[in-house]
């Protein structure tokens, strides 16, 4: 044996063994979470880094934790209303949500204040905010007609063909794309001093399984919902080069298994989030719905490598003092696909007639702290900051105790 050949087998040897030093640095340290922290990425391959990273941290967390949100956080609550720093949620439990709803309903038709009242640039501030403090902004857009002029809610009773009126070639499609560019000129508004872009979770057309909304499914056909959602979502890629948005699919309840629930799903490269919105089965008394309603969302985002969220829930003034610990609670932590989805948000506190959290003095208040408090459950306080890379995000996270 040569050797020149010796030779060339030693350096090949050291050659490999630096290829698989190198590889171990990116294989998962435990299990898990670091597995799925390298294997999940946004449906947008051009997503911006801190898109990236989020949807990473999101999916990391989501093996372990579920962060609680809610709409209008910062906003307003019960009796305020532009509050500095702050929220129903940390009057009650100590500290903000993890998650932030907003909702854009208005921008189309260039409003200051979008359907609730909140002012689009204290919107935008709260953004940014939350932004800096390292949670997560997730926004829904109850869009005006653009056909009719009229609000998003629909005559569940007389079917309209809005969406096939809009859709290119449509005779509103130009009023249409009128809108996208308003609602994507807010969306690249939320931009840092630095010149960063915020990340937001974007979650259109929702609760299209219903029939109260223009775009919902006695009103269009699967193939014109369809081509409705991939044409919005690829409009603001293309068009208006935005990066920094994660979209969340959300259909309302009804389904049956997992094929129904994707049955007008726009593809998985146009979604990021199998989202659920679910205000009636803990309402009438069904546990079991909303255990199977998480279980599908949570197996589809598993097999497709994407996240899943609870995107809408709460009971209506919240009546049940024990609805937190005594009735969610147990279908969140049912099983291990209930706790994998990533959040849970509950719509906004209006006022004493038309919440769904309590507030301050609230008779549940004593039960949604508890909620709080548990290791399963995630607030601002618990979270680092979601839009840095972490080896394992978990090590970052300062846990309850139910002590």
């Amino acid at each position: 044996m040569s050797a020149d050949f010796i030779s060339y087998r030693s350096n090949k040897c050291v050659i490999v063994l630096c290829f698989i030093a190198v590889l171990a640095l990116f294989l998962p340290l435990n299990g898990r979470t670091q597995g799925t922290r390298c294997s999940v990425f946004p449906s947008d391959t051009a997503a911006d880094k801190n898109t990236v990273n989020l949807y990473q941290n999101l999916a990391a967390l989501s093996a372990d934790f579920i962060m609680i949100g809610h709409q209008d956080a910062l906003s307003y609550g019960v009796g305020w209303n532009g509050d500095a720093d702050r929220s129903d949620v940390k009057d009650v439990s100590g500290s903000h949500p993890a998650v932030y709803g907003w909702d854009i309903g208005g921008i189309e038709l260039e409003w200051d204040k979008n359907i609730d009242t909140v002012p689009f640039s204290a919107m935008r501030a709260n953004i940014l905010h939350v932004f800096n403090q390292g949670g997560v902004n997730t926004i829904s857009w109850h869009a005006y007609n653009p056909v009719t002029g009229k609000d998003a809610w629909a005559d569940t009773k007389q079917k309209n063909n809005t969406v096939s009126l809009i859709l290119p070639g449509g005779s509103h499609h130009a009023q249409f794309l009128q809108q996208l560019d308003r609602v994507a000129g807010f969306l690249a508004s939320l931009k840092t001093d630095r010149g960063e872009v915020v990340p937001i979770v974007f979650r259109p057309w929702h609760e299209h399984s219903g029939n109260w909304f223009w775009w919902g499914r006695m009103h269009c056909t699967t193939d014109e919902y369809i081509a409705l959602y991939r044409f919005t979502i690829e409009y603001l890629r293309a068009t208006h080069h935005l990066h920094n948005l994660l979209i969340a699919f959300s259909p309302d309840i009804g389904f049956t298994n997992a094929a129904e629930y994707l049955e007008r799903y726009p593809g998985d490269d146009v979604v990021d989030v199998m989202g659920l919105d679910d205000y009636h089965s803990l309402r009438s008394g069904k546990p079991e719905n909303l255990i199977f309603n998480l279980e599908t969302i949570a197996g589809i985002a598993k097999e497709k490598k994407k996240i899943s969220a609870f995107t809408e829930t709460g009971c209506t003034n919240v009546a049940d003092d024990q609805y937190f610990t005594g009735k969610l609670m147990p279908c969140l932590g049912y099983s291990e696909l209930t706790r994998s989805v990533s959040w849970v948000l509950f719509w906004r506190n209006e006022d004493s007639k038309h919440h769904f959290l309590p507030y301050k003095d609230h008779k549940s208040a004593a039960d949604f702290k508890a909620f709080s408090k548990n290791p399963l459950m995630l607030l601002q306080n618990n979270i680092p900051d979601l839009y840095l890379h972490y080896q394992d995000i978990r090590q970052e996270i300062k846990r309850n105790s139910l002590n």
